[in-house]
């Protein structure tokens, strides 16, 4: 019998914890969760020419070969036929389906983009840098992408799949 009591102690012991967990997260949400423990979701600015993937598993950098050396992106941007400001309508354009996407620049800069954007159920921040890059004298644009997490789970790969999606939908445009 006394293994018995043991067992419903522990029980009892684990489902209160879970049950304090769960008061704290509907009582906070996930947003103030994250952010007491990690700080803000946005990571702030970057510049493609200095930049390099770090050894984080969750993140992506996409960037043309002009912008970033080859070692240090993971792959090349495709270059598009049209001009930058055509590229830039059909980039906000492709956003409109995302959801909990927000951007957190300041908009100063036209052809820079910082977003911050959460995943469905945690809640989880990712940030999402983007540069449309005018090239061949106007005649063509590409963009640079860079997607990080600021709470690292590696097998979500959330970075990694948006990348793809987002350059998915602007393939019409590519040479």
């Amino acid at each position: 019998m006394i293994w018995l009591s043991r067992i419903l102690t522990f029980l009892l012991g684990f489902c209160s914890l879970w049950g304090v967990f769960f008061l704290v997260i509907t009582t906070y949400g996930w947003e103030k969760v994250w952010y007491s423990i990690h700080g803000p979701a946005d990571l702030g600015a970057v510049e493609f020419a200095e930049l390099s993937k770090s050894s984080k598993p969750d993140q992506v950098l996409i960037c043309p070969q002009l912008i970033c050396e080859t070692g240090n992106r993971g792959t090349e941007s495709p270059i598009y036929d049209t001009d930058v400001d055509t590229l830039r309508t059909a980039f906000l354009k492709m956003l409109e389906p995302e959801t909990s996407l927000y951007r957190v620049d300041d908009g100063s800069d036209p052809m820079r983009f910082r977003y911050v954007q959460r995943s469905r159920l945690l809640r989880l921040p990712d940030t999402i840098s983007v540069q449309l890059i005018s090239l061949d004298n106007g005649a063509a644009s590409s963009l640079a992408l860079y997607g990080r997490s600021q709470v690292d789970i590696p097998y979500l790969k959330q970075n990694i799949k948006r990348a793809n999606r987002w350059f998915g939908r602007l393939k019409d445009l590519e040479k």
